[in-house]
């Protein structure tokens, strides 16, 4: 809707005066006295211009006064780095109260819609880390309550209970270390050491440690790095990143399967991708994969393993390199993770 200054609404008023004013006239004299008629018509139009300048200066005072209250108050909502904008007598101070409400309004919104997004991903990361320490701290509990209910007698059940009383520990202690890496590398803390590296030596170590796991589900890793490659990077944290992702390719690839791992010159860098024909991941969760202990139904649920931010760290560490990483999947086919880094000459 369109705004009057003050100006305008006193033309307004003026024009209301006058038209009452004839019609009082009219109503006065009647028809029939023209000459009495057209002598308080003009009389009713000196009136009129006699009224201009006292309804100009009463609305401007009044109005305007007020509506430049309502402005001033509006700055004083301005944040900080705001700098105040004044506002000269001549200027249509309405329109601007009005599209500066607006744009106020406009970005409160803004924030408030982001305030709940951060709201809301607090709250599932809490839930979620809940959930993560409360399995295995459940079942320690149930292991040391069976013992000191009796099978710490007996060597066959101790041995036993105790050994998975010590995994249920060594996963409490991998989500805490994990958490701990997360929030160095968020914070800047951890400063990588970039290092000339051969790019299929990192991807070797990363094998040799998953490659236990991976023979025992039927799963063939495939190193297909050539030898001369050279990248810049931290080598332990990209051991880490092909480490979780072979991890990931494995706990939920299919037995006889395969996680690959490929790259592709793109002349100042490497284009790696790690692939497997596992059982995918639907398209609607791609957007929050990388998420901290975020799970993908219940085809990707605790039991697999695993602290749950594997692939939250992986993104932490390719960014740290000035990189990106993204995921290619569908369900049934498989899943494909490529990420960049920088060649070494």
């Amino acid at each position: 809707m369109r705004a009057f200054t003050a100006r305008q609404l006193t033309v307004l008023l003026t024009l209301v005066i006058g038209a009452v004013v004839a019609v009082c006239a009219f109503l006065v004299t009647g028809p029939d006295d023209l000459p009495r008629t057209a002598q308080v018509l003009a009389m009713g139009g000196a009136a009129m211009l006699a009224s201009y300048p006292l309804l100009n200066y009463g609305l401007d005072r009044f109005i305007q006064g007020r509506i430049r209250g309502i402005y001033k108050t509006v700055q004083g909502l301005r944040g900080p780095s705001e700098a105040p904008v004044s506002v000269g007598p001549g200027e249509d101070v309405l329109g601007r109260v009005e599209g500066e409400v607006a744009e106020w309004a406009s970005a409160r919104r803004s924030e408030i819609t982001e305030l709940k997004e951060r709201e809301k991903f607090r709250r599932e990361f809490i839930g979620n880390l809940a959930h993560e320490l409360k399995t295995p701290i459940f079942n320690i509990q149930g292991y040391i309550l069976t013992l000191l209910e009796g099978g710490l007698e007996d060597e066959k059940v101790n041995r036993d209970f105790l050994t998975r009383a010590s995994h249920g520990v060594d996963r409490l202690i991998k989500i805490v270390e994990d958490l701990d890496l997360i929030t160095k590398l968020e914070s800047g803390v951890m400063d990588l050491r970039l290092h000339r590296i051969p790019l299929r030596e990192v991807v070797e170590e990363a094998l040799e440690d998953v490659e236990l796991q991976a023979r025992e589900k039927g799963i063939t890793l495939v190193d297909k790095v050539p030898d001369e490659l050279m990248v810049l990077g931290d080598k332990d944290r990209l051991i880490q990143v092909f480490v979780n992702l072979f991890v990931n390719g494995v706990n939920y690839g299919r037995p006889g399967g395969h996680c690959v791992v490929s790259v592709d010159d793109l002349d100042e860098r490497v284009l790696v991708e790690v692939s497997d024909n596992g059982i995918g991941i639907s398209e609607e969760h791609l957007p929050r994969l990388f998420e901290r202990f975020y799970r993908v139904g219940k085809s990707r649920s605790r039991n697999e393993g695993g602290s749950g931010l594997g692939l939250a760290i992986v993104k932490h560490i390719v960014d740290a390199h000035g990189q990106s990483i993204t995921v290619k999947s569908e369900e049934g086919r498989g899943s494909t993770f490529a990420f960049t880094l920088r060649k070494a000459r």
